[in-house]
């Protein structure tokens, strides 16, 4: 499919750990395949100047001031869900750093770690003041008041069937109007509300809300004693 310059300056992407980052991946991956456009997945540091189309970041630690000019996508979910999917995820998968020896565990890794505590309430709490803890306060961290973004929530994104919200996103970034069904069918292709992308330990479950069957009491006074009016600042109940 013909490319040349169809977006008006460069689509960034950003995402944080557990808040669909591998969904987005596969999206704007087949969205470059099909219109032939340089992707780029990574760090920022090795990021070919200029020489990419749309820039990819798992963690959203783009250096904004280093960018030609862009429009993004940054995308968040309820921490709480990032505290039981990274739970549940650190527990089995193959990601390097979960498997490297750390000091402060004692010589365990990780993934060691958290499946040495004998119940699932111990396992949230280690989580929560662990990995989900730097993603939290990525999230944040993150600047709200930046116009140049179009700021979504993952909850909203898995409900989107009518794919509503995905055409807002794609106008947003800047794709042209005559390509906006082709990129809609791949995104709808690769969202579980497809029922075409199998289960997998990136995707235990995908639903929202994961958090209130697992969270006690203990668990919501030491989110507060963390995070502070997060949710609130997120617009979260």
């Amino acid at each position: 499919m013909e490319n040349k310059q169809i977006i008006d300056g460069k689509v960034l992407v950003g995402t944080h750990h557990k808040t669909g980052s591998v969904w987005m991946r596969k999206v704007f991956f087949r969205i470059a395949k099909k219109l032939d456009f340089v992707y780029y997945g990574g760090s920022q540091d090795s990021l070919p100047k200029n020489n990419f189309d749309i820039f990819f970041d798992d963690h959203s630690r783009f250096k904004l001031d280093l960018l030609p000019p862009y429009r993004g996508l940054h995308l968040i979910r309820d921490p709480r869900d990032i505290i039981i999917s990274g739970c549940f995820y650190h527990q089995k998968a193959d990601e390097k750093w979960l498997h490297t020896k750390r000091k402060e565990f004692g010589g365990l890794t990780y993934q060691e770690k958290i499946n040495s505590y004998s119940s699932i309430d111990e396992q949230i709490f280690f989580e929560m003041e662990h990995t989900a803890a730097i993603t939290i306060n990525d999230i944040r961290k993150w600047d709200y008041n930046n116009s140049n973004f179009i700021e979504i929530k993952y909850e909203n994104l898995i409900e989107d069937n009518n794919l509503i919200l995905f055409e807002q996103i794609f106008t947003f970034l800047g794709f042209p109007e005559r390509f906006i069904s082709t990129i809609l069918e791949i995104a709808y292709q690769n969202s579980i509300f497809s029922g075409q992308v199998k289960k997998s330990l990136h995707v235990r479950s995908g639903k929202k809300n994961q958090w209130e069957e697992f969270f006690k009491d203990k668990h919501k006074k030491r989110f507060i004693e963390l995070f502070g009016d997060t949710l609130i600042k997120l617009g979260y109940k």
